[in-house]
């Protein structure tokens, strides 16, 4: 792999100059630098997950990939993966699931037991999830998902950050044991060049002075903390910016966040394609968010929301009725029909939709931006995968799925507590007689619809469409704090619920218009 008049800007500051740098086929290469000099931002660009449209990136110059040392023409981008700092596992998944996963997107043939062997020769456990592995077991699960698909390049994100130097040298060991035993190009980019310089076959520096890559010979190894005792200044004592440049950085914010949901808007129909590399993927993530957005819980919450406003509008429409005692007995059966209207037409889908956007549009944002922020989706990136397709299609079938499915529930569970409530008080009536007026003027002759379906159903689509894309959105923007996932969730709760009373009112003009 070679870089060549590599300029790298981030923001103001000036990370590499029209760098050249060449990383040696099937060697293992330390690619060193002080903290905060850019070795991140350079791992990403090497990985291919840096391009045009990254904000406060931007970057110049060539990384070219070569088969062989004396070919003089370079290929088109070879597969790179990555093992991330914080190993970037989709914890949904099983440990085998994670490197079949990655199998499934490569586009190669491999034997059936790949991954099982792999997993076995690695140490990792396949009998439970992902979340209990140990940190050791963890990292050598995302080795195993690094090359499982033969990846001609592996990066390794600071292996031994924060381990004690008994705990790095065995992180060492692994590193070089594995590389011996599938040879691939393997690039660590790291700080810690005492646990690790012993494996290493070639040693490249990131000169922040310089703002160049340079190769350190072998002679001068033991000399390295020399190179690395001057690290760059911190930007920490930049003053904030006023409260009319934060305003200002707010309406932007606002103005680009409207543009891309409408852009999104217009690319339904190409996003609803199913273009899945892996159908079993793409189903099988469709299931996952389908359990997200209308799963058990959903369906208990919805459900609850129904009975209660079932049981008050039936009741209050009785209880406080003026002159009750005059009027009731001559507009029962008009509240009747009053009731059971507006709670299919307008009550019951404006609470649950209210509801679908703060709970399922909330747990949506929290699990895409829990994979932003534990670099998944740059996992996903580099193994092949597109998180747009796999993850934001599923969204978008499970709220399209979810959304109506849920609001007939409350209604289903809010018409039986309205025939109870109706019951508590007019018993001598019986159920017969509310069924009737009830549903008067919802029944249709020689039809399973009720009246007023049509309407029902497409808004109900469409509030569905906003809240997926709304969750999508604000879960997907990028996430350099944990913090920043709670705002993501925030704002999805804020706008989705804005967005899906702007559709019950643009609905309302059109849906309840007299006929002319």
């Amino acid at each position: 792999m070679e870089l060549a008049g590599l300029t790298v800007q981030a923001g103001s500051r000036t990370l590499l100059q029209n760098a050249e740098a060449t990383f040696q086929a099937g060697e293992v290469t330390l690619l060193l630098g002080c903290s905060g000099v850019g070795k991140s931002v350079l791992l990403r660009i090497l990985a291919g997950l840096i391009d045009e449209s990254t904000p406060g990136i931007q970057f110049t110059g060539s990384v070219k990939f070569q088969r062989d040392s004396s070919s003089s023409q370079s290929d088109e981008r070879r597969s790179v993966a990555v093992v991330f700092q914080n190993f970037a596992l989709l914890d949904e998944l099983t440990p085998l699931q994670n490197v079949q996963v990655a199998l499934d997107h490569a586009g190669i043939s491999v034997a059936p037991d790949r991954a099982v062997r792999l997993l076995s020769e690695l140490g990792v456990p396949t009998d439970r999830p992902v979340s209990v592995l140990s940190g050791g077991q963890q990292q050598r699960l995302a080795i195993a998902r690094a090359i499982a698909p033969e990846s001609d390049v592996v990066l390794y994100d600071e292996p031994t950050s924060g381990l004690d130097t008994r705990t790095g040298h065995q992180v060492a060991d692994l590193i070089r044991e594995t590389h011996e035993r599938h040879r691939r190009t393997s690039i660590i980019v790291t700080h810690d060049y005492q646990a690790l310089t012993r494996i290493a076959d070639r040693i490249i520096l990131l000169d922040h002075q310089k703002q160049q890559l340079r190769e350190i010979p072998r002679s001068d190894w033991d000399h390295i903390a020399e190179s690395l005792s001057n690290p760059p200044s911190s930007d920490s004592d930049v003053p904030p910016g006023s409260v009319k440049e934060s305003l200002r950085r707010f309406a932007d914010g606002v103005f680009t966040s409207t543009g891309q949901f409408t852009e999104e808007l217009v690319l339904i129909p190409s996003t609803l394609l199913p273009l899945w590399k892996s159908v079993r993927w793409g189903l099988r993530y469709t299931g996952y968010y389908l359990r997200l957005v209308a799963g058990p819980s959903a369906c208990v919450y919805i459900a609850i929301a129904g009975m209660i406003l079932g049981f008050v509008s039936q009741d209050f429409i009785f209880r406080y009725l003026p002159f009750r005692q005059f009027t009731e007995p001559l507009l029962t059966e008009n509240l009747l029909h009053g009731t059971g209207f507006s709670l299919f037409r307008f009550l019951v889908p404006i609470l649950a939709t209210i509801l679908i956007a703060a709970r399922s549009g909330a747990a949506v944002a929290s699990d895409v931006g829990s994979k932003v922020y534990g670099n998944q989706l740059d996992a996903m990136k580099t193994l092949g995968m597109s998180p747009t397709r796999l993850l934001k299609t599923p969204i978008l079938y499970a709220f399209l799925l979810g959304t109506p499915l849920l609001t007939m529930l409350s209604y289903a569970v809010a018409a039986a507590t309205a025939a109870v409530a109706f019951l508590m008080t007019h018993g001598e009536l019986g159920i017969a007689f509310w069924d009737a007026h009830f549903h008067q003027q919802l029944r249709q002759p020689d039809s399973w619809f009720y009246k007023g379906s049509g309407w029902l159903i497409t808004k109900l689509l469409c509030c569905g469409t906003g809240i997926a894309l709304i969750s999508w959105q604000h879960g997907s923007a990028r996430k350099i704090s944990g913090s920043e996932i709670s705002h993501g969730v925030t704002r999805t709760i804020l706008w989705a619920t804005l967005y899906v009373l702007f559709i019950h009112f643009a609905f309302s003009l059109y849906e309840f218009e007299a006929p002319k």
